[in-house]
Formats: structure tokens, sequence, C-alpha cells
């Protein structure tokens, strides 16, 4: 499994974010943590690190996300480990 973070722009509405976690856990990508960056009431930003479970999963992720109406991966990078208490 890959630790990454993601940095993405989805519309500001209810069920958006359902959305974009409702198909990371479909995939099998586990979130390990997410924080709004900011929001306008018309877009969000959102961070998320998650654990992929496999290069598939890691290499198509941006365009599967995408592929929800009105998302944009703007970032994905490789994450520091995080510290669990």
């Amino acid at each position: 499994m890959s630790l990454r973070q993601l940095i993405v722009q989805l519309p500001d509405r209810p069920g958006s974010l359902g959305q974009v976690t409702t198909l990371l856990g479909r995939l099998g990508v586990d979130i390990r943590q997410m924080r709004v960056l900011s929001r306008d009431g018309q877009v969000a930003t959102d961070e998320f690190t998650v654990s992929v479970p496999g290069v598939v999963i890691d290499r198509s992720l941006p365009a599967l996300l995408e592929e929800i109406q009105g998302v944009r991966v703007l970032d994905v990078s490789i994450a520091a480990a995080i510290v669990e208490l």
C-alpha cells in the first residue's frame, strides 16, 4: 500500500464529499485523514491522506475521481507517515 496526499476540488453542495468518499471506499482506498482547506459556497477544496491498495489504483485514482461531475484533482503526492495516537 502506498500513502498518498490528494488535494481535491469539488462542488460545495450536499452529497459531493459523499460521492468522493464512496468511490474511494469502493476502490479499497483507506482514508487516513481528511480536512477541508477552503470553501466559498460554490467550490470546496479538501485534502485527503489515503492508503492506496495497489499500483493500478494508484495510477488511475485521479482519473477515476475526476469522473465524478465537478471534481478536479489538483495534486497527488507521496504523503509522510501519519503518527496515530
